[in-house]
């Protein structure tokens, strides 16, 4: 993403801002819905917006409730029924295991 062009702090406008993230709604299925049944803006309770990247490297636990306690379990926790990113976990998990530890390496980093 980049930002502003008219930021007003001079040296951060207008410079690119790797935050990997579309920002955007998506559908994470029955097993991380909340259960707040549409009450946070245009969300339904099994909606969560994806949350920018950038920064992941302080934490220690992952996802909307802190349930996951590694990138893995995190990444493995989004396949479930009815969920957007079901096709995405797969394809990490036919990844062969240096190429799944080299994407989790690169995401820890950020």
């Amino acid at each position: 993403m980049q930002t502003r062009a008219d930021y007003p702090i001079r040296v951060l406008a207008g410079v690119s801002a790797p935050v990997y993230s579309d920002l955007l709604l998506h559908d994470m299925g029955d097993e991380l819905a909340d259960g707040t049944g549409g009450t946070d803006g245009q969300a339904t309770s099994r909606e969560w917006r994806t949350a920018p990247l950038i920064g992941l490297r302080f934490l220690k636990n992952f996802l909307h409730d802190s349930r996951a306690h590694s990138l893995d379990e995190s990444i493995r926790l989004h396949a479930g029924r009815g969920s957007q990113a079901s096709p995405s976990v797969a394809a990490y998990l036919a990844l062969p295991d240096a190429d799944r530890q080299a994407l989790l390496d690169f995401v820890a980093a950020l």
